[in-house]
């Protein structure tokens, strides 16, 4: 997992719990997914009496030795892109608020998440980790959640800033970015930043054959099976179908890691998930040549 993950959380009650970060969720009724509700900059328009958490983390060499068992796979850290972690800690409305209002306090908050986060990606790199994946969306599926040019002007130069130094660290790593929904206006942005691997393209909002198309001279897509609809709601024929167009449609040239495009979820039927599985090792890549 991440670099400095197990923190212990503070239990307000058996459902609802803070992290290092000051950030309260709440387990839904079901056990099974979180509720955010609320974090200690919501409403405050000064980082004054705000600092990051204190982390202890291990050396590179500690970490790296845990690696060893799994030279024969590719190793993948995971770490929050910033703007999710801003948006928990200060609350959605009122990060939005401020970034139109008051981008000065933003810009100095980025700043401080940007390098606690680089902190991290560099460790992990320095490790030997195959990659490193940033992790946090932007958007939901009828656009983004902010306007590219405010992701122009506060993430831009900072996640630039990130890849550079993680790759400094390890030039071979390779950078994975997660955002669900409809991210295509800021597609040519995050190449510009310098990912490698673009997750999940979300196809109930994102054509995946057209992003292809537009983008996988630049990029290695990792994804596309739905788990809004196919996994979860269609039949073993239907899933083994949607691969096969995947494989064809976006897997030309090669630049596919066949996924599903996110958890999956609980209700899926297993036939449905061992046949994405199954679809992938059957198929007759000379079609492709």
């Amino acid at each position: 997992d991440a670099p400095g993950s197990g923190t212990p959380y503070i239990f307000h009650d058996q459902q609802t719990f803070e992290d290092q970060w000051g950030i309260l969720r709440r387990v839904g009724d079901d056990g099974k997914y979180l509720e955010w509700k609320s974090g200690p900059l919501v409403g405050r328009d000064t980082l004054a009496d705000w600092s990051l958490p204190e982390v202890h983390y291990p050396t590179a060499q500690e970490l790296s030795r845990t690696l060893e068992p799994f030279v024969d796979s590719v190793t993948v850290t995971e770490i929050e892109f910033p703007f999710k972690l801003a948006w928990h800690i200060a609350g959605f409305e009122h990060l939005s608020m401020m970034m139109v209002t008051d981008p000065e306090f933003v810009e100095e908050f980025y700043e401080r998440l940007y390098a606690f986060q680089t902190q991290k990606a560099v460790l992990a790199a320095q490790a030997g980790f195959d990659v490193v994946a940033i992790v946090g969306d932007v958007a939901g599926q009828l656009g983004m959640m902010f306007s590219p040019q405010l992701f122009l002007r506060f993430d831009v130069p900072r996640f630039k800033r990130l890849i550079e130094q993680v790759r400094q660290a390890k030039p071979d790593i390779k950078i994975l970015y997660h955002s669900d929904g409809n991210i295509s206006s800021i597609i040519p942005l995050l190449i510009q930043c310098g990912i490698d691997i673009l997750n999940p393209i979300q196809s109930a909002c994102m054509d995946p054959a057209e992003v292809k198309n537009r983008f996988g001279s630049q990029l290695t897509f990792h994804g596309t099976i739905s788990v809004q609809d196919t996994i979860p709601n269609g039949t073993v024929a239907d899933v083994r179908q949607e691969v096969i167009t995947r494989i064809k449609t976006v897997g030309y040239n090669g630049g596919l890691i066949v996924s599903p495009e996110n958890s999956i979820p609980y209700d899926a039927p297993l036939e449905n998930v061992l046949a994405v599985y199954d679809a992938v090792r059957d198929f007759d890549y000379r079609q492709l040549e």
